[in-house]
């Protein structure tokens, strides 16, 4: 299993506050299903989630919501990692009580006069972090292009034991936020999650999920 790149990897907790001035920070706390921030099509700021959980969605010109991504501890979103297009809007939204740290996105770019070393640092860690995300919404596209509601879920879950390292995965959203992720219906993702179990391909209690074998 690959180690997690955060944004502050490499870089001590005193080289972080040393940061905090140059770097424009700002942190404020959100509460459960208050909007954290909401997308322009200016790259303005970068939010790192400190504590809690959040979900980013995309409303289309039609006024149908989708649910992009589950931002946990340690996610980072803003506009550097989402080119929005301008038919669609996108935000973010708390799902529990939530702290954000938001860093000014000019100041992570421009190099500061010291050239300190932890800054340079900082921006090749939210290089390796916008690769990573671009390899997990290719991953993505690939799950949602499967053809029925059942290799989806198989999709998903092998997807989920690679980046976990085991075929003993923990799933890391509940089952009604996991159904929005594939955009399938609950039920019909839960009756084949049913049908898996008992063709034992997967062993499933609560959210945690043993991969016996391929269909």
């Amino acid at each position: 299993m690959e180690e997690k790149v955060t944004l502050f990897s490499d870089i001590t907790p005193q080289e972080q506050e040393l940061m905090r001035s140059c770097l424009g920070v700002r942190e404020v706390t959100f509460q459960n299903n208050e909007t954290i921030m909401e997308y322009s099509s200016v790259m303005n700021k970068i939010g790192l989630i400190e504590e809690g959980q959040a979900l980013l969605y995309c409303c289309d010109e039609d006024g149908d919501q989708y649910m992009i991504d589950e931002l946990n501890q340690g996610s980072v979103f803003g506009e550097p990692f989402l080119l929005p297009e301008d038919s669609h809007h996108y935000y973010v939204c708390a799902k529990k009580m939530t702290r954000i740290m938001f860093i000014d996105y000019a100041h992570v770019i421009k190099r500061c006069e010291k050239a300190c070393r932890h800054h340079s640092q900082m921006v090749s860690n939210l290089l390796q972090m916008t690769a990573l995300q671009s390899r997990q919404k290719t991953n993505r596209i690939f799950v949602l292009s499967r053809t029925t509601t059942q290799k989806k879920i198989m999709a998903y879950l092998n997807g989920l034991a690679g980046e976990q390292g085991s075929r003993d995965i923990r799933l890391p959203m509940t089952y009604t936020t996991m159904a929005q992720y594939l955009g399938v219906d609950r039920s019909a993702m839960m009756r084949e999650l049913k049908n898996l179990s008992e063709q034992k391909v997967i062993i499933k209690e609560g959210r945690n999920i043993r991969l016996q074998g391929n269909l």
